[in-house]
């Protein structure tokens, strides 16, 4: 079963847990999820009704809060009250994550996915009564790394779960992950949080100057979780911004100068896939953001920054120059993830990008 979400979703290739804006209205204890409150307000319901699944999977973009939404649901779950409400013993420890009923696994730091070692530790002794609470709390982080022998062991945990025992599960969807596994499972899709909320929260709780907590929202994409790290850490955004400003560069580069830029993201793409995906994403952004400006609707445009360069590459490319570079963009991304010939694809990208006739600077 699938929990829906309201807010559209993002492209499977391309928040965090944080204080109430409106805290005054709630007790100083209790804490909200931006955006996501709704899931929490869901499993409450089902918990107060008797009807809570064992096992749960949260679903949805890096740093959109999946992670966070689901300690939340563990302090709800772990409460005393049953609503999480941040006062009780249980709550508290839950918050400090030192509850002896909440046990968390993810992917070791030195580690590319979780060792069948470390999720036989994690579950042993779940079959064993909760120490304190009503219910233990086993929630894994990326679940979609777990080694293939892990992910058997966690299966037949799903197939027979022991009673009071509530399984939380993050993937950023449910592909990565056995079928079987899924399937014993209540989905949750996290999906992009809006600019509008992400923005008011950075001012009203973080403290964000209003025009910079606008620019980071917009480029958050919705993540609320990427939003928080960026206002601690300009860098971020100066690094989208520098990776943005490329793309536009290359249109009037030479040949040879294209293929070496592409050439030196392919050589990143065996050992940090990762970092490639990111560029790709901003490009299309940055399509995306000429496509808005030439519609009339730069309010819409995440890039801020670079708004005059994007009017002037609006003004000597066109729409449907645009619109056919933004299809090659999903298209190379989409090609990488099928295990296509990394340099070849990203050459041939870069050769067929639009060359105006009037530098877009």
């Amino acid at each position: 079963m699938v929990i829906p979400a309201t807010a559209p979703g993002l492209r499977p290739w391309r928040g965090a847990l944080v204080e109430s804006a409106m805290s005054a209205s709630i007790h100083p204890a209790r804490t909200a999820l931006l955006g996501h409150q709704w899931v929490v307000d869901h499993i409450g319901g089902a918990l107060r009704r008797g009807g809570t699944a064992h096992a749960y999977l949260l679903t949805g973009p890096a740093h959109v809060g999946k992670h966070t939404a689901a300690l939340a649901i563990a302090q709800l779950l772990l409460c005393e009250t049953g609503d999480g409400c941040g006062v009780c013993r249980q709550c508290r420890l839950a918050v400090r994550r030192v509850h002896p009923d909440l046990h968390l696994l993810e992917v070791p730091p030195e580690r590319k996915n979780i060792p069948i070692k470390d999720i036989h530790d994690f579950l042993h002794g779940i079959a064993l009564r909760p120490a304190e609470a009503e219910r233990a709390v086993y929630v894994i982080r990326g679940a979609e790394d777990l080694a293939e022998e892990g992910a058997n062991a966690l299966l037949k945990t799903l197939e027979e779960p022991p009673p009071n025992v509530t399984l939380l599960l993050t993937a950023p969807d449910a592909t990565g992950l056995l079928p079987t596994i899924v399937s014993r499972c209540q989905l949750v899709a996290l999906h992009p949080v809006a600019t509008e909320e992400i923005a008011a929260y950075l001012v009203g709780v973080r403290g964000v100057e209003a025009e910079r907590a606008e620019a980071i929202a917009r480029l958050s994409e919705g993540r609320p979780g990427w939003a928080i790290l960026a206002a601690e850490d300009p860098d971020l955004i100066t690094e989208r911004e520098r990776h943005a400003a490329d793309l536009l560069d290359l249109l009037t580069a030479s040949r040879l100068e294209r293929l070496r830029y592409v050439d030196r993201l392919a050589e990143r793409w065996s050992g940090h896939a990762d970092e490639v995906r990111d560029v790709l994403e901003i490009w299309v952004e940055v399509w995306r953001d000429a496509l808005l400006v030439g519609e009339g609707v730069a309010e819409r445009v995440r890039h801020i920054a670079l708004m005059e360069r994007l009017e002037r590459a609006v003004a000597v490319l066109g729409a449907e120059a645009i619109a056919t570079a933004l299809e090659g963009t999903l298209a190379v991304g989409d090609a990488l993830e099928r295990n296509a010939n990394p340099r070849l694809a990203l050459e041939t990208y870069a050769l067929r990008l639009p060359r105006p006739q009037v530098a877009a600077k």
